[in-house]
């Protein structure tokens, strides 16, 4: 599914959404670092049950414990399911996946250590176009728990573009949720020159 197209099925239902993964990164550089296998979007966890209506017919599954399950309206979803994977039908190839959030507009909270928050209209950014997509410094703290090379890429691409703010954010994120990764002495090395 390309972004026009999740737009296209999401801006209808009046719910927050936004782009995540590589494609976020990406959307915040404003230009196609690579090609993505597939397409990432995030939405609130409160909001899941739109989805039904979103995507009428087609095939919801959730991951749980690495395993696909499917989900049908209106059972539940419990708390520790974070992802959605569609398709338009049960033979057909995966489509995308959506990814739930805790928290809402007023505060977002980080799934593997809810003390790391940030107000959600912090969390949304948008581009001109009117994409939503997930906040730079938030799509790497996400990224920073595969340590993969490409994500070493992202962060460098994106710290020249990111505001102070931003990467100290990201750094207190980092320093609290992975203590001895290597990305801290990055995010202190590129604070430390903004202040010469």
């Amino acid at each position: 599914m390309s972004i026009a197209e999740a737009e296209q099925r999401f801006a209808p239902a009046g719910i927050d959404w936004w782009i995540a993964g590589g494609h976020a990164i990406d959307l915040f550089l404003g230009w196609e670092t690579r090609p993505h296998a597939d397409l990432d979007i995030e939405m609130f966890r409160s909001d899941r049950s739109a989805l039904f209506g979103i995507f009428e017919g087609w095939d919801l599954h959730v991951a749980s414990e690495d395993r696909l399950l499917r989900w049908v309206d209106p059972e539940p979803l419990d708390d520790s399911v974070f992802g959605v994977w569609l398709r338009p039908n049960p033979g057909a190839a995966w489509e995308l996946e959506i990814m739930l959030a805790d928290g809402d507009r007023t505060q977002w909270r980080f799934r593997r250590d809810p003390s790391v928050t940030m107000a959600g209209d912090s969390l949304i950014n948008t581009t001109a176009d009117g994409i939503p997509y997930c906040a730079p410094e938030v799509q790497l703290l996400y990224k920073s728990n595969q340590a993969r090379t490409k994500d070493d890429i992202d962060l460098v691409r994106c710290l020249h573009r990111m505001t102070p703010d931003q990467r100290r954010w990201l750094l207190d994120a980092v320093e609290r949720t992975a203590a001895h990764h290597p990305w801290i002495s990055v995010l202190e090395s590129s604070l430390e020159r903004q202040l010469e």
